[in-house]
């Protein structure tokens, strides 16, 4: 096994303070760190990308606090297609659509399953979307009959602009978000729209309730945990203007109790959710 030492995507500098080490399910251990100029915390080090692929065998198949235990049923499609509902109408994505003349161009990056294409092809959206992982796309293509395409994103060859590029959850799994948020923005139509979602590490619930416990901790899927103001930072360093910041979920309580449903929405309302909706625009 063997890793790699990355610097900090915001300062391009090593300089960073070791937080605490977790083990993945196998016993190798790894390491969560916070950078000294920044506070960007990200594991460190991590297994080269090209060896990724060994962690997520059961990634999609796994019972965790997000909610994956057979990624592909129909019950998970109708819970994934709530909480988008949710997280567009949070994020003013239906008025931004109305406001679209003519044809409109859609990439879901990271689309798993591809349940947000076909969302969006129902809408009559040209959508797409794009996944490392192979039996997702499989899903998307020969269950939902979308446009999916089994690849990496930097490397990819795109033939058009998009008026809506979306990175759900994804974000903190990458090991070059900077480079991501990079190539979107050539891909991004000029009057068009970012929106991601991402676990947000200045939560209460990841500062002072969870600590090493908190639910998105999860070495080394999660390799990367944003606050507002770095990933804030991260777009406006790659040209984008951030035009709108939700916050949700608490992670406090089992799923479906009274007790998470008080605590979620007493997060939402207060702002102290630890996920996170960005809506962005390019920087005119």
């Amino acid at each position: 096994m063997s890793y790699e030492t990355a610097p900090c995507v915001l300062c391009n500098t090593y300089n960073f303070k070791p937080l605490f080490s977790k083990p993945f399910e196998n016993g190798e251990e790894f390491t969560l760190v916070r950078c000294r100029h920044c506070g960007l915390e990200f594991v460190n080090p991590r297994p080269y990308y090209n060896e990724m692929s060994r962690y997520y065998k059961e990634y999609f198949n796994q019972r965790t606090d997000r909610g994956y235990n057979n990624y592909f049923s129909e019950s998970m499609h109708r819970e994934v297609l709530r909480l988008l509902a949710l997280n567009l109408k949070d994020l003013q994505f239906y008025d931004f659509e109305a406001s679209l003349p003519g044809e409109k161009y859609a990439l879901d990056i990271g689309c798993a399953a591809g349940y947000f294409v076909d969302y969006l092809t129902h809408r009559r959206w040209h959508a797409e979307g794009i996944d490392i992982a192979q039996d997702c796309i499989e899903y998307a293509r020969n269950n939902l009959k979308v446009n999916a395409y089994c690849g990496d994103f930097l490397s990819f060859h795109f033939n058009k602009q998009y008026h809506c590029i979306t990175l759900w959850a994804t974000i903190e799994h990458l090991h070059y978000p900077d480079k991501f948020i990079e190539k979107i923005h050539t891909l991004l139509h000029d009057e068009g729209m970012l929106y991601l979602s991402t676990c947000r590490s200045s939560a209460f619930s990841a500062r002072l309730l969870y600590g090493k416990k908190w639910r998105y901790y999860n070495f080394p899927h999660h390799l990367y945990f944003f606050s507002y103001r770095t990933l804030a930072k991260l777009l406006q360093l790659k040209g984008f203007a951030v035009t709108r910041f939700v916050t949700y979920g608490s992670g406090i309580g089992k799923p479906k109790t009274l007790v998470r449903k008080l605590a979620d929405t007493a997060a939402k309302r207060l702002y102290l959710g630890d996920m996170m909706l960005i809506a962005a625009r390019k920087e005119k």
